[in-house]
């Protein structure tokens, strides 16, 4: 990655991160040694059960068919070779090459074949005066031999007596519990879970009971994360807690009598602390301060210290007596008084149809003037809301926020990381907005189905969620249709792409933030979970990229992008605009930033960011009322 701006003075490099699908995937290896004796014993790992059976055969069996078609000779008739690339036939152009100029048709199938090659991970052809880029890892033929693996946890059992293994296929498909015969120096499984999509990592906490015969350990196997026990020298298993919400931050009690942890069971958006009786399974709430809440026990087990945070207060610690319904005390005021003196906008967490079926929650953020009436919240409970009546008066133009990460959650009750868009979405709403925050299928907090929903088709679900948004706020918010922005950095970036190119009426406008265009170039470990890689599977990575669809962009467009970026590279948003070049679009503008990464680090970046959207919203929205 290069660096324009150097105390050098001279354009700096560095490497960074590879992209999906380009490196050869190695395993670990598992050996058990004698630390008196210095012996080592290799512990066979093809025990595990289906480490042998390849979740991906059938589209590792198409990718070689794909192979084998194009060695076939060149003479060949093109009419009768197969495709390069399924983005051949998903892509519509909107304009023929005998549109334009020689030079302009020599772009054109350059940029088709560079798309072409890093969907297959193929170099192009190239000038002798150009690099090719690196190839991939060639798929290797089909075998029975066993996948590779990670052995991500390693517990031994108080008395030091018993260890258990938490190994994950490298493909992430497996997750797999394990114990060890140390006399027969060998591995015994003792679960087993396949997920056809990806195995949740962040639900994997695993550990032993006091009887040094009993685990304890998080699974999703009923499509939310739960807490179970296992016994590790016979099948004797229990399931401890069960619903529609999630489990997480276990600890157990030093009596060994109850675990602790943290769980959404009142609400998807509040998070509080539970503990309950390994023998009886009673569970009972402890806080009960809604918002959001990270505890730890005190180590004489009479408190826990609650991090807790409301939507417009940040976190602050409580000390909490360890008893249901007990009076919490803060114990640290870290916010400042000027921060507390301003007049936030709370926004309302309200329920929009999904239509896969399901609720989207999202924050709603009303302007403060506005007539209000009350309608159903989350919660189930009367809340104020912007009014649907067309009594109260005119439409007002609104904005949808579309978070990052893909993976994560927004419309809670607690702080949410994205402070500066939470003022920034106080600032819309004074300024007559009505601001929608949603958390769209494949968010967390919802269990495995709403995050699994996006399985080889990012920005088709989603982008289905935020059309439903705009008729939620055209029915429920008094909002215009026709005066709808959006906006979005990193995940959200590319889903404010996916929505301006292949909805282009959906949005008056939108800017794009440090956005992926193209799958292939991003990261293995996230991409690989949801796209697989491209060597296997390109058609989903074309219809899941937007640089495959730019032709449709109609509305305008503002692009931000930090060109320190090492998390989506500089070189999406490069890529992006020459494609835009290319297909003659106006009303688009890119701003970069020379020595910002993935976040920005200085503020004047982050002001400077801040009024060129706001400054798209006014001029593409706040002013079409008056037309």
């Amino acid at each position: 990655m290069a660096s324009y701006v150097s105390e050098s003075g001279y354009v700096e490099t560095q490497q960074v991160r590879g992209k999906v699908g380009t490196s050869k995937p190695i395993g670990d290896e598992l050996l058990l040694l004698d630390v008196e004796t210095h012996e080592q014993h290799a512990l066979d790992l093809s025990v595990l059960p289906a480490i042998s059976d390849d979740p991906l055969r059938e589209l590792r069996a198409r990718a070689r068919e794909r192979r084998r078609a194009q060695t076939q000779p060149a003479t060949q008739p093109a009419e009768s070779r197969p495709a390069t690339r399924a983005a051949n036939h998903l892509r519509e152009e909107d304009e023929s090459e005998d549109d334009v100029g020689p030079a302009q048709q020599r772009a054109k199938r350059r940029q088709r074949a560079e798309r072409t090659a890093t969907a297959q991970q193929l170099p192009p052809e190239t000038p002798e005066s150009e690099s090719p880029p690196a190839s991939a890892p060639a798929e290797e033929e089909e075998s029975d031999k066993p996948r590779p693996v990670q052995v991500r946890d390693v517990v031994w059992s108080r008395d030091g007596q018993r260890v258990v293994l938490q190994v994950l296929s490298l493909d992430n498909k497996d997750r797999w519990l394990a114990t060890v015969d140390l006399a027969e120096h060998k591995l015994v499984p003792l679960e087993h879970w396949r997920d056809e999509a990806w195995i949740n990592e962040r639900f994997a906490e695993l550990g032993w009971l006091l009887d040094n015969e009993t685990i304890y350990f998080l699974s999703e196997e009923d499509g939310w994360s739960h807490l179970y026990l296992r016994s590790v020298s016979s099948d004797q298993r229990r399931r401890l807690t069960s619903g529609r919400y999630e489990v997480s931050d276990v600890s157990l009690s030093r009596d060994g009598q109850r675990l602790y942890y943290t769980a959404n069971a009142t609400h998807p958006g509040v998070y509080e602390a539970y503990r309950i009786e390994i023998a009886s399974g009673r569970s009972e709430q402890i806080s009960r301060l809604g918002g959001r809440n990270r505890i730890l026990l005190s180590p004489d087990e009479q408190t826990l210290l609650v991090q807790h945070s409301s939507s417009t207060r940040p976190p602050e610690l409580y000390l909490h007596p360890l008893r249901p319904g007990a009076e919490a005390r803060r114990v640290t005021s870290t916010t400042s008084d000027e921060f507390l003196r301003l007049p936030w906008v709370e926004p309302q967490i309200v329920e929009v149809p999904s239509p896969g079926g399901g609720t989207i929650y999202a924050r709603l953020y009303a302007p403060p003037e506005q007539p209000r009436t009350s309608v159903r919240a989350a919660a189930g409970s009367p809340r104020t809301a912007v009014g649907a009546s067309d009594a109260l008066g005119a439409t007002r133009p609104a904005v949808m926020f579309v978070h990052g990460a893909g993976y994560l959650q927004n419309a809670h009750q607690g702080w949410s990381t994205y402070e500066r868009e939470f003022m920034f979405h106080s600032l819309l709403a004074y300024r007559g907005y009505v601001v929608l925050d949603m958390d769209y299928r494949g968010s967390a907090g919802y269990g495995r189905d709403w995050r699994t929903a996006i399985y080889r088709d990012m920005g088709g679900p989603e982008l289905e969620d935020l059309e439903a948004g705009v008729r939620w706020l055209a029915d429920n918010a008094r909002v215009d249709p026709v005066r709808v922005g959006v906006y979005g950095g990193s995940y959200g970036g590319f889903l404010t792409l996916m929505a301006l190119f292949r909805k282009p009426e959906l949005f008056a406008c939108g800017a794009a933030l440090r956005p992926v265009t193209d799958w292939a170039h991003y990261n293995h470990g996230y991409t690989s979970n949801i796209l697989n890689v491209p060597q296997i599977d390109p058609e989903t990575y074309a219809r899941s990229s937007p640089i495959e669809f730019a032709a449709g962009l109609k509305r305008p467009l503002l692009l931000c992008h930090g060109m320190q970026d090492d998390n989506v590279f500089f070189q999406d948003t490069v890529r992006l605009a020459q494609r835009l070049i290319e297909l003659g679009k106006q009303d688009w503008e890119v701003a970069l930033y020379p020595v910002e990464p993935h976040g920005f680090r200085e503020p004047s970046s982050w002001l400077d960011e801040y009024r060129r959207i706001l400054k798209l919203f006014e001029t593409h929205l706040a002013a079409r009322a008056a037309e």
